[in-house]
């Protein structure tokens, strides 16, 4: 779940950073090739990231005795 709430936030950052500056004087094919490899890397990032924050937190919260019981 971290996974795909990062990949979710990192689709919404690329997005926000591609429409935040000029991109008058780039073509089509251009502006797919410089946006598409930066949403790649953004996305991968921050699912990478998601994933990494809430496997240490579940780490530090079984390392501490906390029991989960809602199914």
């Amino acid at each position: 779940m971290a996974a795909v709430l990062g990949f979710m936030a990192g689709i919404f950052i690329a997005t926000i950073h591609h429409f935040s500056h000029d991109h008058a004087g780039y073509t089509s094919a251009a502006l797919s090739e410089h946006f598409v490899p930066r949403l790649i890397a953004t996305v991968s990032a921050c699912a990478l990231l998601f994933a990494l924050i809430a496997a240490v937190r579940n780490w530090r919260l079984q390392k501490s005795g906390f029991q989960d019981w809602s199914f």
